[in-house]
């Protein structure tokens, strides 16, 4: 940082000591006031609100389809001012000059360039302005299978996207079989293969999350992947819950099944996961569960790492009709504060006959209707034979596990939003669990407290200022 701000200080005293190093005039000659509105949004910012002489007769385009930030304008005197201006700032905006102008490129939630963009509008010898955005024509068209899986987003409340400040996205582990990455509808798919860990969490000299090809993609992990992240707005299938950075697929060696040992294994590759900037994982899906006596302490080793180094773990409550508070499920049953236990639910909020239960170890529950009780959703899937519009490179997804995904990218979309962007997992776990609606209340068998299961409800992201569940974040804001 020193030096970045030393390279910035000394260009700053280049810029103003340059031979003909006036501020750019308006049409009327005057110096126009600068209109970098730093208030609007750290990142992706809303479109400009000056259109010239006059006030536009309509309100400006909605580019749903363009998924990159804003870019910048820096408007100077002269050539080689702008010249000096983007080689100090190459490394910074990746910037650009067009003559007396350099475009400066933006990188979603990027604090610096934050700091630099409100910096150079305060400075008369320049004028900052936002890129104009030119839409493709016939491109993108929304996501043609989303109406089948209407009902989900409507059920949780999902907000538009409008109502989102949107800040960097995040990336996601899904703990199942191998997740399909040539997906049409899956970017950033990085697939890990874990090798087993003794007690002590390593596992000899090798690397113990080597990154690999994918083998034969497994179904079941590509929906989950699917629902969690599938891209938004690209013309083909349907949307996840949220935008995805990366979704790393970690094998667990599933064949219907996985051990124990080997799930253990996977966490800590969840834990350890980063990506080319040094980002880590924040949230891991894992939709599976044993109620057998375990062998070892590696899960419960796996899942207190994953508490100390600020992962969270979102595990589904499992399908039998049964009590899990009345019996231990792992890893659902871990009652650690990092860890969401999920409930499956209809989409009126409901329970569902086929759903584990049980208060006090049941945190949180979302909708995942079987194919009899009101429909399916239409996922990402390995490529399946078929007639229904739903079919190809989409199946049906009417599993109870899907209900962990909905929450997982349910915490991906809330740490996607700059007024969430740094609550910590435990935080999180919160404040997912306070944004509800269609609460159960019931006894614990274990410690005979009352406690209530309620319906995940995103509408809270909608609201203008959702000051509750910022206060559970801190102030929430970056």
């Amino acid at each position: 940082m020193r030096s970045t701000r030393f390279a910035i200080a000394t260009a700053t005293a280049l810029l103003v000591l340059l031979p003909g190093c006036t501020a750019p005039r308006a049409r009327d000659g005057t110096t126009p006031a600068n209109t970098f509105r730093p208030e609007s949004a750290p990142a992706i910012l809303a479109a400009a609100d000056t259109y010239g002489d006059e006030a536009p007769s309509q309100a400006p385009p909605d580019f749903g389809n363009c998924t990159r930030p804003t870019d910048y304008v820096v408007e100077t005197a002269n050539t080689q001012l702008a010249a000096t201006l983007a080689q100090q700032y190459s490394a910074l905006f990746g910037a650009k000059q067009a003559g007396s102008r350099v475009l400066f490129q933006s990188r979603a939630g990027d604090t610096q360039q934050q700091e630099e963009l409100e910096r150079l509008a305060k400075d008369r010898a320049f004028v900052v302005t936002e890129e104009a955005r030119f839409e493709l024509d016939g491109t993108g068209g929304g996501d043609p299978l989303q109406f089948r899986n209407d009902a989900l987003w409507t059920s949780i409340n999902m907000p538009d996207a409008r109502d989102l400040q949107p800040s960097e996205p995040v990336s996601v582990a899904v703990i199942d079989g191998p997740v399909r990455t040539d997906h049409p509808d899956l970017d950033n798919v990085v697939y890990i293969e874990p090798r087993l860990r003794d007690v002590d969490g390593h596992c000899g000299q090798a690397d113990c999350c080597p990154r690999a090809a994918a083998p034969a993609p497994f179904w079941h992990g590509t929906r989950i992947a699917g629902l969690i992240g599938a891209r938004h707005g690209n013309g083909v299938g349907a949307s996840g819950i949220a935008p995805v950075r990366t979704i790393v697929s970690i094998n667990a060696n599933l064949g219907g099944c996985a051990g124990e040992l080997s799930l253990a294994a996977a966490l800590h590759c969840a834990i350890e996961y980063r990506d080319e900037e040094g980002r880590p994982v924040r949230v891991a899906n894992i939709s599976m569960g044993s109620t057998q006596r375990l062998a070892t302490t590696a899960v419960t080793t796996a899942l207190q790492r994953a508490d100390n180094e600020n992962l969270l773990v979102v595990a589904s409550a499992g399908n039998r009709g049964a009590n899990i508070d009345t019996m231990y499920r792992w890893p659902s049953s871990m009652n650690a504060p990092n860890v969401i236990t999920v409930q499956s639910r209809g989409y009126d909020g409901g329970p569902l006959k086929n759903s584990n239960f049980g208060f006090g170890t049941v945190d949180l529950a979302a909708p995942t209707p079987t194919s009899g009780q009101g429909g399916t959703l239409c996922v990402a899937s390995t490529r399946v034979s078929g007639d229904d519009d739903c079919s190809g490179d989409y199946a049906d997804f009417a599993q109870s596990s899907a209900a962990a995904a909905v929450v997982t990218g349910a915490a991906a979309l809330v740490w996607s939003d700059r007024r969430f962007a740094n609550c910590s997992a435990d935080q999180m776990r919160s404040l997912l669990m306070t944004s509800r609606s269609h609460c159960l209340g019931g006894r614990s068998y274990r410690n005979g407290n009352d406690y209530e299961v309620c319906l995940l409800d995103l509408s809270f992201l909608s609201a203008r200022d959702p000051a509750p569940q910022r206060a559970v974040c801190g102030s929430g804001a970056p």
